[in-house]
């Protein structure tokens, strides 16, 4: 019950705040448009044509690529340095909005939700991005002791075990690299909220605090997580479906199929508050209960007096 109310619950938050997701939606298109314009400026003008240009966006084919690195490297280099510097604004725009979500579901004084948003924000984004760099430096840590683990073992059963036997290594090690990005993902996902909670910059602290209430509740917020995981996943095979079946033949199409796209990546940002708002309010009901003996026992105190 606790993992269905809190599913629904954080529907309920995302659908309200559905005007935030909007401006998260809009922030980003803008600027992956200018991005996507410089793009296609400088390849049209330095390019114009060309088929090898054409053959590298129809089929991968290394030779071609190399080529074509070798003798435009200089025109493409700098777009290549543009994505990469918006790779990592993306990056510090997921940890500024996470900030504005969970502070808008703590309540503010503000009344206005988008300026609710943005102030909260501001406000928590060194904190978040301290441990969202902290938690990308554990996910790299597990990623290497895992990959190191299972290179030793695929090295010593590489002569002695069957293609079929080095899949199924293969897979386990997969599983298991997800499974454990997914729970430090949980993990940091709790810490945010605590830092919200108690308005405390120890973020290492609050780490802590994070892994402890996911252990303690491993069997609620695990399946929870899984289960908020469907949806964006679903949006995923949804797309390519029909993205296969209304194909890019024509300019209509294209058009349509462009529509389609920006109406799920909206539904992807929506998805990511809903996962952020069933956290917070199963975090909150956590508080809720935890609190429920302290204020008997000084009910009872005060009946007594």
């Amino acid at each position: 019950m606790k993992i269905l109310n809190a599913y629904i619950e954080g529907f309920k938050k995302a659908f309200v705040s559905k005007k935030i997701v909007t401006v998260i939606y809009g922030i980003t298109f803008l600027l992956a448009a200018v991005l996507v314009a410089t793009f296609k400026s400088t390849l049209t003008n330095n390019f114009g044509n060309r088929s090898e240009l054409y053959k590298l966006f129809r089929d991968f084919d290394f030779t071609i690529y190399s080529d074509f690195i070798n003798n435009h490297g200089d025109i493409v280099r700098p777009i290549m340095n543009q994505m990469i510097w918006f790779g990592a604004f993306y990056f510090f725009f997921t940890v500024f909005f996470a900030g504005g979500v969970l502070k808008y579901f703590d309540g503010s004084a503000i009344k206005s939700r988008v300026q609710a948003f943005f102030a909260g924000s501001a406000k928590f984004f060194f904190r978040f991005l301290r441990l969202g760099l902290y938690v990308l430096v554990i996910q790299m840590i597990i990623f290497g002791v895992v990959v190191f683990i299972f290179s030793k073992i695929i090295s010593n059963a590489a002569d002695n075990t069957p293609e079929p036997g080095l899949f199924t290594i293969l897979a386990i090690w997969g599983t298991i690299h997800l499974l454990l990005f997914i729970f430090v993902s949980i993990v940091s996902d709790y810490a945010k909220i605590i830092l919200v909670k108690e308005d405390s910059k120890k973020v290492w602290s609050a780490l802590k605090s994070g892994l402890i209430f996911t252990f303690k509740k491993f069997f609620v917020v695990y399946p929870l997580y899984v289960l908020l995981l469907i949806v964006p996943v679903a949006l995923v095979i949804i797309y390519f479906g029909f993205d296969t079946v209304i194909g890019m033949n024509s300019m209509f199409t294209v058009l349509v199929m462009a529509v389609i796209q920006q109406l799920f990546i909206w539904a992807r940002w929506f998805s990511k508050v809903w996962i952020l708002g069933s956290q917070f309010e199963l975090f909150s009901n956590h508080l809720i209960e935890k609190m429920k003996p302290i204020l008997t026992q000084e009910i009872l105190l005060n009946e007594n007096l």
